[in-house]
């Protein structure tokens, strides 16, 4: 049996190997990370997912693994920003 290479997974199963508090840990990162510099608009948040995505594939397993997870976290954000404002 072989594993998916990190970039193989979707956001979905990226969030889902954190437990609640992983994930909620990250998206309060996420929001101090960026509020802190102005970023609130859901647009910055898809753009900085991609290059985090992009940066993934530059690094060791592990370290992909934790970017990507960065990246769908912040797509998840992004998506319930939008939502909100519906």
């Amino acid at each position: 049996m072989t594993q998916l290479a990190p970039e193989d997974y979707s956001d979905d199963e990226l969030l889902g190997m954190l437990n609640p508090i992983q994930l909620a840990e990250l998206d309060r990162q996420i929001g101090e990370m960026f509020g802190a510099e102005g970023v609130d608009r859901a647009e910055a948040l898809f753009a900085m997912a991609n290059v985090y995505s992009l940066r993934a594939a530059e690094r060791d397993e592990v370290s992909a693994l934790a970017m990507l997870q960065l990246a769908a976290a912040m797509r998840r954000r992004a998506e319930a920003m939008i939502a909100a404002r519906n």
